[in-house]
């Protein structure tokens, strides 16, 4: 399980221009059960997603394809962590 720390490295205006590209690329990753929460940092600097992949290396080559990162107005940064609590309506994702 991973964090995803979006910052964004470009002015907001510039990063506006991929946003709704952006929502698109991750609305598959929350469809394909990849992504399992997230959203923009208040105030809007960048966002935060919570990830459930098996390898850093899955999760690069993931946000790697992510618009904002390609066109390079945000980058991001990991966190991995072991899931050991939730709220009962996630405990599917403890292992």
């Amino acid at each position: 399980m991973y964090i995803i720390n979006f910052n964004f490295i470009k002015p907001i205006n510039e990063v506006n221009e991929f946003t709704d590209s952006h929502r698109a690329y991750v609305s598959k990753q929350y469809e394909s059960g990849t992504f399992i929460m997230g959203g923009p940092k208040n105030p809007r600097t960048g966002g935060i997603v919570i990830a459930n992949v098996n390898s850093e290396k899955e999760i690069r080559a993931i946000l790697d394809q992510d618009p904002l990162i390609v066109k390079g107005v945000a980058e991001y940064s990991l966190n991995e962590f072991n899931l050991v609590m939730s709220a009962p309506h996630l405990a599917s994702y403890i292992h």
